[in-house]
């Protein structure tokens, strides 16, 4: 749910206020998944039921463009059943039967997570699935200016991912690495 633990979930099942602001937020973030995954959705249903305009610049009707583009489409349209459910049962229920039922056993609760989660990993799959068909494709047509461009669009996202990854954990510095700098006057990162 967009947080490192589970500790705002349960401070959300304290009182009704909090309860209410940490679903309207949920089911805000969910209801914006869901909206990606209609568009991936209809993106892939195209390719799926077209012919491409010029078969020899992008051959995306090839088996393997087409597998894949079939692969998004199946988790682009889980995603998005999934992600509906979630919604409606989120928004229906109260923060009680929240409490004693989504989350009454550690099963339970990690179903629910799983539930919860479900759509945005279904999304991921779907736009990685429909982004290598394309690629296959460009890569496929044995035109070089696009497989030239194919490569600097690959080589453009690959540095994303670790770069958020390093960006969105905490720092962490060893103890005494910490301690040194405090005694030195250093300002820490917070």
């Amino acid at each position: 749910m967009g947080r490192q633990s589970l500790e705002h979930h349960w401070k959300s099942k304290i009182n009704d206020d909090e309860w209410e602001k940490h679903r309207k937020t949920f089911v805000d973030r969910l209801s914006n998944t869901n909206i990606v995954a209609g568009l991936v959705l209809t993106t892939s249903a195209v390719f799926l039921s077209t012919q491409p305009p010029l078969t020899s610049f992008l051959p995306y009707t090839i088996r393997t463009c087409y597998i894949l583009a079939l692969g998004s489409f199946a988790h682009a349209l889980g995603g998005l059943l999934s992600g509906l459910a979630v919604v409606n049962i989120y928004q229906a229920c109260d923060r009680i039967w929240a409490k004693d039922v989504l989350t009454a056993t550690r099963f339970r609760l990690c179903c629910t997570l799983l539930f919860i989660s479900w759509p945005t990993i279904s999304l991921t799959i779907s736009i990685f699935f429909l982004m290598s068909s394309l690629m296959i494709a460009c890569y496929a047509s044995g035109v070089w200016w696009l497989q030239f461009l194919a490569t600097v669009e690959i080589l453009s996202w690959a540095w994303l991912p670790p770069l958020f990854a390093w960006c969105a954990l905490k720092e962490t510095l060893p103890k005494n690495l910490r301690a040194s700098r405090r005694r030195a006057g250093t300002r820490l990162p917070s």
